[in-house]
C-alpha cells in the first residue's frame, strides 16, 4: 500500500515537471522569442537608416554648383534670372531660391555637368539696394551667387565681378591659358595651371563687355580654342569654358 502511494507521488511529480517544462516553453515562444525577433528587426532597421544617412551625407558633400544672376530684360529690368551650373556627378534638385530674406520654392532638377536657367523672379528694385541670391538644394546645401551681390544704382543693375572661368579636364599635367580681347592679353593672362587629379580650374576677371578668345595649350600644342562673348547685363556675368 505504501509502495503504491510512493509511486503515485512520483508520478504526480513527473507530471508536474512536464507541465512546468511545457509552461516554460510556452512563455519562451510567446514572449522571449518574439521580443528577440522585434529587437533583431529594430537593429536591422537601425543599420539601414544608418547606411542611408551615411550615403545622404556623402552625396551632400559631393554636391558642387555655381550660381550666377543677371537681369532678365536688360540693365533696368525688374526681374532676375538665376543660372546654375551643376559641376558634380549627381543630379541636384533645387528647392528654394532666396533673394535677400524672401524665397521662392521650386522643384527644378539640374542634371550632372549641365546648366539651367531659373526664373525670372520679380524683385521691384529699390535705388541703392543690394540683393544677395542664394540657392538651396534638397540635400541641404547652400550656394551663393559666384559673382557677388547685385546692386541697383542710378536706375540700373551693377555686378561686383565679371569673370571667365576655364575648367580643364583634358589629359596632361601642365597647361597655359591665354585670354585675349582684340588680340591683347587681359590681366592674369597667360596663366600656367597645374592639373593634379581629375581637373584644373582658373578664373579670369574681365573689365568690359566684348568678344574674348580663350586658348588652352599643353606644351606647344593648342588643345582648346574658343571665342566667347561677355554681354552683361543681357547675359550672365560669368562665362564658363570647358577644355
Amino acid at each position: 500500500m505504501r509502495t503504491t502511494r510512493i509511486m503515485c507521488c512520483k508520478g504526480r511529480q513527473g507530471v508536474s515537471t512536464v507541465l512546468g517544462t511545457l509552461i516554460f516553453i510556452g512563455i519562451l515562444f510567446t514572449s522571449v522569442i518574439p521580443m528577440y525577433l522585434v529587437m533583431n528587426q529594430a537593429d536591422t532597421i537601425y543599420e539601414q537608416r544608418k547606411l542611408e544617412m551615411e550615403r545622404f551625407d556623402d552625396e551632400r558633400s559631393r554636391e558642387e554648383m555655381d550660381v550666377y544672376v543677371f537681369p532678365t530684360e536688360g540693365e533696368s529690368s525688374d526681374n532676375l534670372t538665376v543660372k546654375v551650373y551643376n559641376r558634380c556627378e549627381l543630379a541636384v534638385k533645387i528647392v528654394r531660391i532666396w533673394i535677400n530674406d524672401d524665397f521662392v520654392s521650386t522643384d527644378d532638377v539640374v542634371q550632372s555637368m549641365t546648366e539651367l536657367e531659373l526664373g525670372s523672379y520679380n524683385v521691384t528694385p529699390q535705388e541703392g539696394s543690394e540683393y544677395d541670391i542664394i540657392v538651396t538644394t534638397e540635400r541641404g546645401n547652400i550656394f551663393e551667387s559666384g559673382s557677388g551681390p547685385l546692386a541697383y544704382q542710378d536706375g540700373h543693375w551693377i555686378v561686383e565681378n565679371r569673370m571667365i572661368n576655364v575648367l580643364i579636364s583634358a589629359p596632361g599635367v601642365v597647361f597655359k591659358i591665354y585670354v585675349t580681347i582684340n588680340g591683347t592679353d587681359i590681366d592674369g593672362s597667360p596663366a600656367q595651371v597645374w592639373k593634379i587629379g581629375g581637373s584644373a580650374f582658373k578664373s579670369f576677371t574681365v573689365e568690359s563687355n566684348g568678344d574674348y578668345n580663350v586658348k588652352v595649350k599643353r606644351g606647344a600644342n593648342i588643345i582648346h580654342d574658343e571665342n566667347v562673348t561677355m554681354n552683361w547685363p543681357e547675359g550672365p556675368p560669368v562665362i564658363w569654358v570647358y577644355s
